[in-house]
């Protein structure tokens, strides 16, 4: 790397060059509706495509590497989707008052007791899905392709991705999470030509489907007092949702998937109001 260099006293240094190019495309539908008998319906729906040909620090997914240029002189070639790219997000929430106790559509007039156990409860859901963000293929460079040297990344340091053939195949979850690429073949381009031919950002992660859900009911205690009970259900159904796969060509992990998102998680809490 250091060879490289026009000036060999000067080690890496960091300029700032405004020279990138972002934008950002979507088209985004909200319907929501509250009906009379306690049913509440809001749906948020995103279709978009977010282009660039730089990246910040913090738009990756966390202990991953930034989308850097592998070549500044050629920005032209780094024009691809963005590391927060997420071309499909769709959440639905759904608030119910149950109909039953005081106030309600049935059963009004339940005495304290009864009204205290089955009345004035309130259920929720919330709906999250959305296709998986970009992944950016890079490779671990040698001395010889090095060409900024181990600066960090927000000092501009060069990702270098390799070359590319083949195609992608169709596998089940088992081999996904082992061979995420399957089907594609990776090389590492030699030291006279470091820049390989793979895009930026040109792969996906898995996509993230998850439902949370809610009970809450408050009660009185006399004129000044409330104590609101909460039930939250995160992931109530347990769904399985991987994180990226091992994005470094050269690491003896690449393409492997070895964490997933948070399981079913459950809480409950009450809260004195006053």
């Amino acid at each position: 790397m250091q060879a490289r260099r026009p000036d060999q006293a000067f080690g890496a240094i960091t300029w700032v060059d405004p020279a990138g190019t972002n934008n950002y495309n979507g088209l985004s539908v909200r319907a929501e509706h509250r009906t009379s008998n306690g049913l509440y319906f809001l749906n948020s729906f995103t279709w978009s495509k977010a282009l660039g040909d730089s990246e910040q620090a913090l738009e990756v997914y966390p202990g991953y590497t930034v989308a850097n240029p592998q070549n500044i002189h050629n920005l032209a070639a780094e024009y691809g989707p963005t590391s927060f790219d997420i071309k499909f997000n769709d959440v639905t929430s759904v608030v119910y008052q149950l109909p039953f106790g005081k106030g309600r559509q049935f059963a009004p007039s339940l005495n304290p007791v009864l009204d205290a156990v089955l009345g004035g409860w309130e259920i929720n859901a919330v709906d999250t899905a959305h296709t998986g963000s970009a992944i950016n293929l890079n490779y671990g460079p040698a001395a010889t392709n090095d060409v900024t040297g181990a600066i960090a990344d927000y000092r501009g340091l060069a990702v270098l991705r390799p070359n590319v053939a083949g195609s992608g195949i169709s596998q089940s979850t088992n081999g996904e999470v082992n061979t995420y690429f399957a089907g594609y073949t990776f090389t590492t381009p030699p030291a006279s030509s470091p820049f390989g031919n793979l895009g930026r950002d040109a792969f996906r992660a898995p996509g993230f489907w998850q439902l949370d859900t809610g009970i809450n009911k408050t009660f009185p205690i006399g004129e000044r007092f409330k104590l609101q009970f909460r039930g939250e259900f995160f992931n109530v159904l347990n769904k399985t949702n991987f994180s990226p796969p091992t994005a470094t060509t050269t690491s003896s992990a690449f393409g492997q998937i070895r964490s997933t998102y948070a399981p079913r998680q459950i809480q409950f809490a009450l809260k004195l109001m006053f």
